[in-house]
């Protein structure tokens, strides 16, 4: 009796849909600059062809992104790319993502449905065409 309840228990886990691990959809869109008063922000240089790496810690509850990186001069040239707490990139932007060429990306990452996932985010800052040295500040604010 005893193998015949065992046998009931391991065909109704085979037949249990599995847990689906898919990741977030997120929607980057150009961002209002409507910017919380109290933030870290984080004031750095670049060199053309070198990368910097920055995290961020979000936690549980956060609706949306906003992601700012100010270097204000057009004549050299920055990207951005955004990472996701499991690996994944959410993409490369640069100066024109955000609708403007002014030597910054100002964006907001929204997810398509719920929250943002809480974790750690990762995002590199990538000196692509920088003559001398380039200084900017970068921030991450949580919504």
């Amino acid at each position: 009796m005893k193998w015949l309840i065992a046998l009931v228990m391991v065909a109704s886990l085979l037949a249990a849909p599995a847990a689906s691990a898919e990741e977030k959809e997120y929607t980057v869109r150009p961002s209002s600059g409507e910017t919380p008063p109290v933030s870290i922000l984080i004031y750095d240089s670049i060199t053309q062809g070198q990368t910097k790496t920055y995290y961020t810690d979000v936690g549980s509850g956060v609706n949306w992104l906003e992601v700012d990186l100010n270097w204000g001069d057009r004549t050299d040239s920055l990207s951005l790319t955004i990472y996701r707490p499991g690996g994944s990139s959410i993409g490369t932007f640069y100066d024109s993502s955000d609708g403007v060429i002014d030597g910054r990306i100002h964006i907001d990452i929204v997810p398509d449905q719920g929250y943002v996932e809480s974790g750690r985010w990762r995002s590199q800052v990538y000196g692509v065409s920088v003559v001398g040295t380039e200084d900017y500040t970068f921030n991450v604010y949580q919504h």
